[in-house]
């Protein structure tokens, strides 16, 4: 009897083991640190085109200036590209992943310079190449994005209208900035596109679709390792409640064949925010790829949303 109790101890030792050490490893390679997981490995090529290169050629060219500021041990980095002419309009840029300078949105950026005449600024979050620090996919970002508004607002007066753009990860980023009671009243309106609705549910999806086997207690596992090291378990991040308390203005844009973010949480997204908003599904657009497929008509449907919400206190 003792001994073969003494096997199943033996046997669930183990497996704990083994759950701890892949969630370890989840864990590890979410916030920046190994690639030791493959959760991750499912992430879109970057591709190319005429339009992104000249661009990005355009963006090289550009005056940005480089904007800084210190809070919990790491040093936030942003480029900011002043208009033309003066103006109190400003778009703040939050990129995704694999796009922290200012050339990784250079398509947007140009966009809002030369044709909307706003001041340009690029903020990069945590864990990516400049900032330092651990990524934490928007949680602990929508702080800093509203520090880095606030400082904006030091430059551009009190009287500034600031527009918030992310994507995809940067577009949960500013859509959990635009939840908080101490959002600036200077924001006047959200433009979302591939963001993702619930941490934990997309971390299942890229389970799903990069690991053979079920991944759930690894996941639970690594959720626990980050509220040790983060403060906050990956269920705690729900973009999808932060939404449902966005007063201002929100357009929700995705591509209808994202693989990375699935385009079902943009509908979830959609239906938890309040108040005006307006749903911009981009037929055939993979993650990352949504102005790039139609931009006359994102052009267009950009500035008919955006520019009402601009141009009045």
């Amino acid at each position: 009897m003792r001994k073969g109790l003494a096997i199943v101890l033996a046997i669930l030792l183990v497996f704990i083991g083994l759950i701890s050490f892949d969630g370890y490893r989840i864990q590890k390679t979410l916030v920046g640190e190994s690639e030791a997981s493959p959760i991750l490995a499912g992430k879109p090529a970057d591709e190319s085109s005429d339009a992104l290169t000249e661009a990005t050629e355009w963006s090289a060219a550009q005056p940005f200036e480089q904007k800084t500021f210190e809070t919990d041990g790491l040093v936030h980095h942003a480029d900011y590209l002043p208009a033309t002419e003066s103006t109190n309009k400003s778009v703040i840029l939050v990129p995704d992943e694999e796009q922290a300078t200012p050339d990784g949105v250079a398509p947007l950026v140009q966009l809002y310079h030369e044709q909307f005449g706003y001041n340009v600024l690029v903020v990069e979050r945590r864990g990516q190449p400049e900032n330092g620090g651990k990524k934490n996919y928007g949680w602990l970002d929508r702080l800093d994005l509203i520090e880095w508004t606030k400082r904006l607002l030091e430059e551009t007066g009190d009287e500034s209208h600031i527009a918030y753009h992310g994507l995809g990860v940067g577009g949960s980023t500013a859509l959990l900035a635009a939840g908080e009671e101490m959002l600036p009243t200077q924001v006047k309106v959200v433009i979302s596109e591939g963001a993702y609705a619930r941490f934990d549910d997309w971390l299942n999806h890229l389970a799903d679709q990069q690991i053979s086997y079920p991944a759930g207690p690894s996941l639970a596992m690594a959720s626990t390792f980050n509220k040790f090291e983060q403060d906050f378990f990956y269920g705690d991040v729900s973009v999808t409640r932060q939404t449902s308390k966005i007063m201002i203005p929100t357009l929700f844009i995705h591509g209808t064949d994202d693989q990375l973010m699935p385009s079902r949480m943009v509908y979830e997204l959609y239906q938890a925010k309040p108040g005006l908003k307006q749903l911009y599904p981009v037929r055939g657009a993979g993650h990352g790829q949504t102005y790039l497929e139609d931009q006359v008509n994102y052009q267009k449907r950009l500035k008919l949303f955006i520019q009402p919400f601009m141009t009045t206190n």
